[in-house]
């Protein structure tokens, strides 16, 4: 399914173009504004049917969190709870409150500049808002959006949701996406961190997609850089393809961004869709985990809690030179845990030099077991 023929261009395209943006109303060269800490500002207020079809920003202040602390608030047709909440950064593509050139077929980050091509459909109107959450003033907030009016639009509604869980909860895969209705999950993007410097073992975590209710996942992945369309914990680094990318990779502080997209590929849901991902091999371990969900849907769409809280947004610290354990401290669950990972990481490489130094143990039964079942091999073995 291509996001549009070449061969279509040339075609006569229905309804009227039109754009809102932050120029200067007295005409001058003020063509921003302002948004003061806490406040909400209007970026768009339209009326009547049409779609957003493109938007740009440029935004600016002291804040070292500005990327986290703004957030995107879109409503469509004077629904009571947003379909869009999203913190600024994140939703163009990489999470941490970071900046990150790449363009992506659908939205990007390019020399300063923030994109979005996702369309966007409307039949009564849209109501676009930026929240300041940070102790700064935004000093600087360009824009412009491109919409269509036109009577004709798709029944479905464009969907963002941005989540958190810090940390993950041993046992449970993480959640990016509870939706009911009926609809096409269209992708996300997924920001991780582990609370130990250079640990990209949560990496091995799979996902899992429940559709319309069932108690199996109707996919069922391999590993978490399998599903951004990577391999060996990101071997070669950062890339930008037009539908799946890797915007951040920090190694040394075991901290990833990417972006998948299911546009060639939407995952269709007719009652319900449960987007998972598993923590590291069967949610050994907790750590940082935030996402955006994408999606489209039939109205009405189930609400979620808003975002309030700026220290809920904050991402770890990370100081170069500084072990991650001076900074924060590691969960006690994790302790034990991670103990036993190393010493399986031993087993394993054992076997691999001498496949019959450890009787009746292969690299299958250690790549294969869960968490108990690997603490008794490494303390029968180790």
């Amino acid at each position: 399914m291509a996001f549009f023929s070449l061969a279509d261009i040339p075609s006569l395209k229905k309804g009227r173009s039109r754009m809102v943006s932050s120029y200067d109303r007295g005409h001058g060269n003020r063509d921003y504004l302002s948004v003061e800490p806490g406040e909400t500002v209007t970026l768009a207020d339209l009326k009547g049917p049409g779609v957003l079809n493109r938007a740009w920003f440029t935004i600016r202040n002291r804040d070292p969190l500005l990327l986290r602390n703004a957030v995107l608030r879109y409503t469509w047709d004077d629904e009571a709870s947003p379909s869009v909440e999203v913190p600024f950064g994140d939703f163009f593509g990489c999470g941490f409150a970071e900046y990150r050139h790449h363009t992506a077929m659908m939205q990007g980050m390019t020399s300063g500049g923030f994109h979005s091509y996702w369309p966007m459909p409307y039949s009564e109107g849209a109501h676009l808002e930026l929240l300041n959450l940070g102790d700064t003033p935004i000093s600087h907030l360009y824009y412009n959006i491109q919409y269509q009016e036109t009577k004709e639009v798709a029944p479905t509604r464009f969907h963002a949701q941005w989540n958190r869980e810090n940390p993950t909860t041993i046992g449970e895969n993480y959640l990016i996406l509870d939706a009911e209705g009926e609809g096409h999950f269209a992708g996300c993007l997924m920001s991780m961190q582990s609370y130990v410097k250079g640990s990209l073992v949560f990496l091995e975590g799979d996902e899992m997609i429940y559709i319309d209710g069932e108690d199996e996942p109707s996919i069922y992945g391999t590993g978490t850089e399998d599903y951004f369309q990577g391999a060996w914990y990101f071997l070669d680094g950062e890339f930008a393809a037009p539908f799946h990318g890797l915007t951040l990779f920090d190694r040394e502080n075991a901290k990833v961004s990417a972006y998948r997209h299911h546009v060639p590929d939407p995952i269709t849901f007719r009652k319900s869709i449960r987007v998972t991902m598993e923590h590291c091999h069967g949610n050994i371990l907790q750590e940082d985990y935030s996402s955006v969900a994408m999606w489209y849907q039939v109205e009405p769409h189930k609400p979620w809690d808003p975002i309030k809280d700026p220290k809920a947004l904050e991402p770890l610290p990370d100081v170069p030179g500084y072990l991650m354990t001076e900074l924060h401290t590691d969960t006690p669950e994790n302790i034990e845990r991670r103990q036993v990972l190393h010493k399986a990481a031993q087993l394993r490489y054992r076997l691999r030099v001498d496949p019959g130094s450890v009787p009746g143990v292969t690299e299958d039964m250690i790549m294969s077991a869960r968490y108990e079942e690997l603490k008794k091999l490494v303390e029968r073995h180790l």
